[in-house]
């Protein structure tokens, strides 16, 4: 079996054009105002702007791990054709009930929670529907 690790990096990159659309211009307002973002001093925002490059590669080395995981099962299981199918039922199974289960304990208001739950669950699902596209179209 090979693995197109081509592939898996434009996946990577998309993963990181998606979020940047998703949590900028699309939601990023609501994001941070949910996130308490928006009440944070000028010091505070500095600091993590000091943090960003490294958030931004770390983000895109998970990134590059999910695409390569999500490949070599596409690869052994589905061939082509299952791509988007095994990708989105990955998210089903695992990505968005986790992320369901973080917003269900996480302590915030309810409406807050799920706001939260169905952005970066939606910024998830989009992505993994890309990998699927990708990954099936390079297979």
């Amino acid at each position: 079996m090979t693995i197109n690790y081509l592939a898996i990096l434009v996946c990577g990159v998309a993963a990181m054009i998606i979020g940047y659309v998703w949590y900028g211009p699309l939601f990023g307002k609501a994001y941070m105002q949910m996130m308490g973002m928006d009440s944070m001093s000028p010091e505070q925002k500095q600091a993590m702007k000091g943090k960003m490059g490294m958030m931004y590669f770390i983000q895109f080395v998970l990134s590059i791990i999910t695409a390569g995981v999500l490949s070599y099962h596409i690869m052994n299981w589905s061939g082509s054709q299952g791509a988007v199918a095994i990708a989105v039922c990955t998210w089903f199974g695992f990505v968005m009930t986790t992320t369901a289960g973080g917003a269900l304990w996480s302590g915030k208001p309810k409406a807050t929670a799920w706001k939260l739950f169905w952005i970066t669950s939606g910024a998830q699902f989009v992505t993994f529907i890309a990998f699927g596209l990708i990954l099936g179209a390079w297979k």
